[in-house]
């Protein structure tokens, strides 16, 4: 029996982010995924300059009372972006109900800025339950705006190497969770910050010129797929970069304009054969 996921992010209609990325990545990978939206979109906002948007929370409490019934548990728990702070309260209750009766993997993305900026609709309410949120995570997976929004720290581009450290570290006491920031800067070349087991890393991987929205939504799809399997942190976290990055590298070489977002069905092929191959 393949582990099952609980996938709580928004669904998007048109371009490639979240849900619509999410969904093909894991279940190549092995993980069958049950969909929970948490808004309703007619397109990823990033490019787009006017777009249809409707909060699901509502559904989400109606869906989660419906498998709380039916007593349903998840090998995972994968959360994205959230549009409130009571949408954080509900998916915390959530986490804490699954753990009553079995042990998930909860990775938390915690979706609330990039650039040094908030998205449109994330407020400080939100930020400050996401803190909260974060607590009940195995793994999180900022950026570097998220990470100086969960440690409240001012915001930065570049990084030196013992800043990046000191932030993942940080974070892993503060949280009590592995913690994976992506997109680090460190000026001549970009890293992943990782603190697991008390031990902070940075692995370093060549730039593509080219920033793709649901990149990050597809790097922690990927990290959780392998965790799910059984594979290591850092393990895990090498895999999700290098096939990232050959995700971008391929959506660039086919034309996508930049707001389609990530094109995952370029390497699904490559997950496919590798779970075939691995078991994971």
């Amino acid at each position: 029996m393949l582990p099952n996921c609980a996938a709580i992010h928004d669904l998007c209609c048109y371009a490639k982010s979240s849900l619509t990325v999410v969904l093909p990545v894991l279940e190549a990978q092995g993980v069958e995924c049950s969909p929970l939206p948490t808004a309703l979109l007619s397109s990823q906002t990033d490019g787009f300059t006017s777009y249809h948007f409707r909060d699901a929370t509502d559904d989400l409490e109606a869906v989660l009372s419906a498998w709380e019934q039916l007593s349903l548990s998840f090998d995972a728990v994968y959360s994205g972006f959230l549009g409130s702070a009571t949408q954080v309260s509900v998916v915390e209750r959530f986490i804490r109900q699954q753990r009553e009766h079995t042990d998930p993997l909860v990775l938390v993305d915690p979706v609330l800025g990039d650039d040094q900026m908030l998205y449109g609709p994330i407020t400080m309410q939100q930020v400050k339950a996401m803190r909260s949120l974060v607590k009940l995570a195995d793994v999180i997976t900022p950026n570097t705006t998220e990470a100086a929004l969960l440690l409240d720290q001012p915001m930065r581009p570049v990084f030196d190497e013992r800043t990046a450290l000191e932030w993942a570290g940080r974070l892993g006491e503060e949280t009590g969770a592995s913690v994976v920031i992506t997109s680090v800067d460190l000026g001549s070349t970009k890293a992943v910050a990782v603190h697991d087991a008390g031990v902070s890393s940075l692995v370093p991987y060549a730039s593509i010129p080219v920033s793709y929205p649901g990149s990050g939504d597809l790097f922690a799809s990927l990290l959780l797929g392998s965790l799910v399997h059984k594979q290591s942190l850092q393990t895990s976290v090498s895999l999700a970069i290098q096939l990232t990055s050959l995700a971008i590298a391929r959506t660039l070489d086919a034309g996508y304009e930049r707001r389609h977002g990530i094109a995952p069905s370029l390497i699904l092929d490559e997950l496919t054969k590798r779970y075939m191959r691995h078991g994971m």
